[in-house]
């Protein structure tokens, strides 16, 4: 069937101007004008006018009658001529390939039609097999049910006719059936269940019994409803019986086994154990070290304070493990001590050593709120006032209120100015206030009247690590300049976050 575009080409062809895009558009006024030509319909006046003007002078002559096609042909150009062919080889290479397609998209749906077709008789072929042989398995489940019956039935009445026949109970029910390892679980409809079975009388299920069998005894259902005969049940519950029990023995073994692990007192002291360097982070001990660590920890855990000799193990030997929970815990208890000492016996010494211990295990309010208790007024040694001064600065130093630290550290000095402590703790505040030169004099001072190196070392280390890069990057310029030799760490120091030691 030829298409509108098809004739309209044809059309455009038969008069040459195929390579006139307008000609060969299906309902255009010159397609339209070209089609009344080729049908011999008589031309207006206004489509004469409209070929003129267009430019079309042998169409107009053609179209008007003054010339016949062959003239026409014969005097339309060669260069026209050219065009018109290759437009005509265009359009027929375009109508090929549409031509092509449809037959492709034809052939296509032929087939799929076809795919569809056999795949539907195959769905139904499958399904009638199906339907066949699921008759089949229900014909042979009712078969299978009824020979189950008569044996049931002729099994009990050769049994009933004895004399002394009593009829079975419900444990005799439940081992004849090889349930014992549910027994637990069985009702008493499905007791009542197996008892018209064993009988072989016939059986009416519900839904409920239906639904209650298959969650609790799935294959005692399977032989009510013929899935299953006498002796392939029996073969089945058996094996699931044995396993079952099998189970059961091994996990009361476990249990027992548990049990007696657990109330060994070797035992019970190794998971205390266990717990204890959990709870203060006492990882990869070695074992030849675990007995005394335990004790100091079980020392510390119940209270008691550390003896001597197990601080200065911890200090030493046992370093590594001298973990901030163990420290914590230690510096609490002394702490608490001496505070208690102080509240009795009212020497500032104490509420200083216990301030210090305070500040140690992060609790610079109960320390502020101790060394506040004393009467300053009343302290007459300047040693004494000054470590009380110092002391307080320390803890307004953890509190960050480190202008009120440089007032009671400057106060100190003045009471004490041999005494390296409130220079250390001056050093301490004015490099966190990033006043480094500052910081480094102070240092330099406290070193001149007798502060241990390494302390300071260890508190300028410190403070490093808790600055921000820009602040680390102007510490080290400034102590690298001060001495490039004893700060030269600095240049290979990485920054890590530490809580700063306590002055």
């Amino acid at each position: 069937m030829q298409t509108m575009t098809n004739y309209t080409n044809f059309i455009a062809n038969y008069y040459r101007i195929c390579h006139i895009s307008y000609a060969i558009i299906p309902s255009s006024r010159l397609s339209k004008i070209l089609a009344s030509m080729y049908q011999g319909e008589k031309i207006t006046l206004m489509s004469l006018s409209f070929l003129k003007q267009e430019g079309f002078h042998e169409l107009y002559r053609l179209a008007s009658g003054e010339i016949t096609r062959e003239t026409y042909i014969a005097e339309l150009g060669t260069d026209h001529l050219r065009k018109n062919h290759a437009a005509e080889l265009v359009i027929k290479a375009a109508e090929d390939a549409l031509q092509e397609r449809a037959t492709h998209f034809i052939t296509r749906k032929n087939n799929i039609e076809a795919e569809r077709n056999l795949r539907r008789k195959r769905e139904r072929e499958a399904n009638e097999a199906d339907a066949k042989a699921r008759l089949a398995r229900q014909t042979g489940y009712k078969e299978q049910r009824i020979l189950n019956i008569k044996m049931a039935a002729t099994a009990y009445q050769l049994s009933a006719s004895k004399s002394g026949f009593t009829p079975p109970t419900r444990q005799e029910l439940i081992g004849h059936f090889h349930l014992s390892h549910i027994e637990d679980d069985l009702t008493s409809r499905i007791i009542e269940i197996l008892g018209i079975i064993f009988r072989g009388e016939p059986l009416n299920l519900n839904d409920t019994d239906k639904h209650h069998l298959k969650g609790t005894v799935p294959i005692l259902e399977r032989l009510t409803f013929g899935m299953l005969s006498f002796e392939a049940y029996i073969i089945e519950a058996k094996e699931a019986e044995s396993a079952a029990l099998a189970r059961k023995a091994r996990d009361d073994a476990e249990k027992a086994a548990r049990i007696a692990r657990e109330s060994d007192p070797e035992y019970i002291a190794m998971i205390q154990a266990q717990a204890l360097l959990k709870k203060y982070e006492v990882l990869s001990i070695d074992s030849s070290l675990i007995s005394k660590m335990t004790k100091i920890l079980q020392h510390l855990d119940t209270g008691n304070r550390l003896a001597k000799e197990d601080l200065e193990w911890l200090g030493t030997n046992a370093k590594k493990y001298f973990t901030k929970p163990v420290r914590k815990a230690y510096h609490r208890l002394e702490a608490d001590f001496h505070a208690n000492q102080y509240r009795r016996q009212k020497d500032s010494w104490n509420a200083i050593n216990a301030c210090g211990h305070y500040r140690q295990c992060d609790l610079p309010d109960l320390a502020l709120e101790l060394i506040d208790s004393i009467e300053r007024n009343s302290i007459r040694q300047p040693k004494v006032k000054s470590a009380v001064l110092t002391t307080r600065g320390g803890v307004m130093r953890d509190l960050n209120q480190r202008e009120e630290a440089i007032q009671m550290g400057e106060a100190a000095h003045a009471l004490m100015p041999q005494d390296y402590r409130p220079c250390t703790l001056l050093g301490a505040v004015h490099m966190e206030l990033r006043c480094f030169e500052q910081g480094h004099a102070w240092y330099e001072k406290a070193r001149t009247l007798g502060a241990p190196e390494n302390g300071i070392d260890s508190d300028i280390r410190s403070i490093y690590r808790q600055l921000d890069s820009s602040g680390q990057e102007n510490m080290k310029r400034a102590l690298l300049a001060e001495d490039p030799f004893r700060y030269s760490w600095l240049n290979v120091t990485k920054s890590k976050s530490k809580h700063p030691v306590k002055n």
